[in-house]
């Protein structure tokens, strides 16, 4: 009971609020789709994904809004890496999946375009209606500046893919990310955590 007060303490706990809807777009009810807020959803990811489950609660979390998470993710591990193990899988994935890949295998983008669309095909080919994708992110803001537009651009081209600006949050918060600047602190994946439920 502890633990769950601490985490309804971190996390703005007021419920999925209405999402305007874009000129032209029906309700999810008008349409026979149910709203994006609870039910399963999966994440896959590297460490900081792990790091998210493990150390930020990320399935505690999002069950405050009725989400159950089934979470896939190891350390360093890269896009090419996530399209094997969707690949490999028998049964259908949730319409919801969070995506957190991109720092590995290093910061060269060389290949990541092919490897976002193949992921991002291969996720919606398997019953994925809404794709989060953390981008990755590091202190140092050209390290991943390739990367981040390309995930940006893929955003843009696909409204199934959404691109949160998480960077921008670590930005404003520079106590949360260690000193190799990727990886958080404990307060930092509980912060993610959170993020990642208010984006859903």
């Amino acid at each position: 009971m502890l633990l769950l007060s601490s985490l309804t303490a971190c996390v703005n706990d007021q419920g999925p609020s209405d999402t305007p809807l874009l000129a032209g777009e029906e309700s999810p009810a008008v349409v026979g789709q149910p709203t994006p807020a609870g039910g399963p959803v999966l994440a896959i990811g590297d460490s900081l994904m792990v790091g998210a489950d493990r150390h930020g609660h990320l399935g505690a979390i999002l069950a405050l809004d009725g989400w159950t998470l089934e979470t896939i993710a190891e350390n360093g591990r890269s896009v090419s890496w996530a399209v094997g193990e969707i690949d490999d899988r028998d049964a259908r994935v949730p319409r919801n999946v969070v995506v957190a890949l991109g720092s590995n295998p290093g910061f060269s983008s060389d290949g990541f375009a092919g490897d976002v669309q193949a992921l991002r095909d291969l996720l919606v080919e398997h019953g994925a209606r809404r794709i989060v994708w953390m981008p990755p992110y590091h202190t140092d803001p050209d390290r991943y500046r390739e990367k981040i537009a390309i995930l940006t651009a893929a955003d843009l081209a696909d409204r199934r893919l959404v691109v949160p600006a998480w960077g921008t949050v670590l930005d404003a918060h520079p106590e949360w990310v260690r000193s190799d600047g990727i990886h958080l602190t404990e307060d930092g994946y509980t912060a993610m955590a959170a993020f990642i439920r208010d984006v859903l």
